[in-house]
């Protein structure tokens, strides 16, 4: 396995950790609707540039489907990071950024389990384990901590 997709999940890792405490400084001064369109706009700006940069003539960054990907994909995934990503800022503005992000990161449990449930990829006992312990010990800390 290549060595830099592992720096780059760790370098993703620090920078989320910073963005948690950044929103919550932000969310003590605007709605997580602001924050939300904020982070959209930079998403946009980037990606378009990038994609730009690339050779990506503008109206096919607006095309909504691929090969293998039709468009009820697409619009579906767009949903769900809305989604996920209001109810974040909404969990980091309640609780603060460390109890939010504790609670986050049980996802590897959820991800196993969709993977499972959508598209029947093997589940390897590891991974619902390794799953299971990390939720169990988020609601620990956030219990208890």
């Amino acid at each position: 396995m290549p060595i830099h997709g592992y720096l780059l999940a760790i370098v993703a890792a620090v920078l989320w950790g910073l963005l948690y405490v950044l929103d919550e400084r932000l969310l003590g001064a605007m709605s997580i609707y602001r924050l939300y369109f904020l982070h959209s706009v930079a998403g946009v700006v980037v990606a378009g540039a990038v994609l730009l940069a690339q050779g990506e003539p503008p109206a096919s960054l607006l095309r909504i489907s691929w090969p293998g990907a039709g468009p009820a994909w697409v619009l579906t995934t767009m949903a769900v990071v809305a989604l996920a990503c209001l109810a974040i800022f909404a969990s980091i503005q309640a609780l603060g950024a460390g109890r939010a992000a504790v609670l986050e990161i049980s996802y590897p449990l959820f991800v196993a389990a969709f993977a499972w449930l959508l598209f029947r990829q093997p589940v390897e006992w590891p991974v619902m384990l390794g799953g299971v312990f990390i939720f169990i010990g988020s609601a620990i800390i956030v219990t208890w901590g």
